[in-house]
């Protein structure tokens, strides 16, 4: 009797499997339309992927440029307070080469000139350096020329005095050079006249 129940059982079994597996069948078996529809869904997956990737760089780079804004803005603002410095620098050095100092007590000079070091170096502290100028070629990137003076003793464009010292942040100008520039002497027409007349 068991191998009785045993082999009606085993006929179920296969039909129950068969079932499945024609299931299983049925779920794969995707009409035209279907495949179509699916390989639209799974193209438009991959454009939404894309479109996000595409939106997460311009967020990143978004935030790099504001960054890269804040930080420009925030130099700037030091800037232009350290160049207020400058300024009161450029006031002493005038003081200290007027004529009236030489009237003056040598305890004050020296306590003046004193406060002048401590501005330079705290600007120098700050990464703002002055640069010299006499000696240099003009360039209209780091000098700036208020006067000229007819000279045979400086090549053209040399600068020959300095009338505000520039500034240097790192190798970069912040503020150029008030300078006095060498030109040529005016030719003298008069001479050359007069050697006209008389090669006549």
């Amino acid at each position: 009797m068991p191998d009785s129940d045993t082999d009606d059982k085993q006929p179920q079994d296969d039909v129950a499997e068969a079932e499945q597996d024609a299931d299983s069948d049925a779920v794969l078996d995707f009409t035209p339309e279907a495949n179509d529809e699916l390989a639209e869904a799974l193209r438009e997956k991959e454009q939404f992927k894309k479109l996000a990737q595409r939106s997460q760089a311009d967020l990143v780079n978004y935030r790099r440029r504001i960054e890269g804004e804040q930080e420009s803005s925030r130099l700037r603002n030091q800037q232009r307070i350290v160049m207020r410095f400058a300024d009161v620098i450029d006031q002493l050095d005038a003081a200290l080469k007027s004529d009236s100092v030489n009237d003056a007590d040598s305890g004050w000079l020296e306590g003046i000139e004193a406060v002048q070091k401590n501005f330079i170096g705290a600007l120098a502290a700050e990464g703002f350096e002055r640069f010299t100028s006499v000696g240099e070629d003009f360039d209209p990137r780091r000098h700036e020329a208020l006067l000229s003076t007819p000279t045979a003793d400086h090549e053209p464009n040399t600068v020959v005095s300095e009338l505000r010292p520039g500034y240097l942040r790192n190798g970069e100008v912040v503020r150029p050079a008030q300078v006095q520039i060498a030109v040529p002497l005016p030719e003298d027409d008069d001479s050359d006249e007069d050697a006209d007349n008389d090669n006549k």
